[in-house]
């Protein structure tokens, strides 16, 4: 009965222990096949990971090159594309944080797919930028051309103006000659001169009279040669009477004034002028001059002018 009863107990006890140890291969299985899904899990998430690392990368760097390649010789487009790597780099960066740091694969992908739009609107921009900087060359291009055909055609302008007035000057310098030249063709020359000098006495009558200190009127005749180029008609003559000591005679209430010579250009102060008719032949003609204060001896001169050029000249002695 002892026997019996002991075996019994054995029995039971071995069945309990090995039912025991049915239930610890049963939940280690369990619990090696939870840490086997787990680690699977994490191999997957890693595999993910790192692909979404290395398309991050190979995005990025495309990226750069892209932009790298739109740089160009404009200041304002290159400091575009060093603004728009440097927001790239700053998503790279906040990308990787998710990767490794925070493991949000999904945000990871998020802000990858956001990066990869933006550097398709960065190159989108630079590129517009680009196209309008070349439609403003274009343009500049234009207007410098305008405005170089401008200068030319002003410089032009100005050298046909420039040799128009050299014309117009040479032109007047011409006609100021031929005029100068007409003029003196119709001068009318003197072919004598003869000067007397007179005593005025109370009856009106005239005495000759060569001592200086008896003259009170001066008169110079004169006899022209035949001009046929001039027109007949009244001829103005200016007398120039020049003193012993080379001084004109000269009295402005009297008649006397100053006439350019138009040989040379030059200021003459004259004497007295007068009307003579002229008939386009030799024609003899005087002008009296009324002399004011005592004359002194010796030698004068005497200087006849017509039309502006000195016409006949010749010079009388008073003692």
């Amino acid at each position: 009965m002892s026997t019996t009863q002991s075996k019994q107990n054995f029995t039971a006890i071995a069945i309990t222990v090995i039912i025991a140890l049915l239930g610890l291969n049963a939940y280690q299985w369990y619990v090696n096949s939870k840490l086997s899904s787990a680690n699977q899990t994490q191999e997957t998430e890693m595999v993910e990971l790192k692909k979404i690392e290395a398309e991050l990368a190979q995005d990025y760097q495309s990226a750069l090159e892209s932009l790298e390649e739109m740089r160009g010789d404009n200041a304002e487009l290159n400091n575009l594309i060093d603004s728009q790597k440097a927001e790239l780099k700053t998503q790279k960066d906040k990308i990787n944080n998710l990767i490794w740091t925070k493991k949000e694969l999904d945000k990871a992908k998020q802000e990858l797919n956001k990066l990869n739009a933006n550097v398709t609107k960065y190159l989108a921009d630079i590129q517009q930028l680009k196209q309008e900087n070349k439609l403003l060359t274009e343009d500049n291009s234009q207007l410098t051309i305008r405005v170089e055909e401008e200068i030319k055609a002003n410089q032009m302008l100005t050298d046909a103006k420039n040799s128009l007035a050299t014309e117009k000057d040479k032109l007047a310098k011409n006609n100021e000659t031929l005029g100068t030249k007409v003029d003196m063709a119709n001068a009318i020359k003197i072919n004598f001169l003869e000067v007397k000098g007179y005593e005025i006495k109370k009856d009106g009558k005239l005495k000759e009279k060569n001592k200086a200190k008896d003259v009170q009127m001066l008169r110079v005749c004169f006899l022209t040669e035949t001009n046929m180029v001039t027109s007949a008609g009244k001829k103005k003559f200016y007398l120039r009477l020049i003193n012993p000591q080379g001084e004109t005679m000269a009295i402005e209430d009297s008649g006397s004034g100053v006439l350019t010579n138009k040989l040379d250009n030059s200021q003459v102060r004259y004497t007295i002028s007068a009307d003579v008719e002229y008939n386009n032949e030799d024609t003899n003609a005087c002008i009296d001059w009324s002399v004011s204060g005592a004359m002194v001896k010796g030698e004068y001169k005497v200087e006849l002018y017509n039309n502006g050029f000195p016409v006949g000249k010749g010079q009388f002695t008073l003692k």
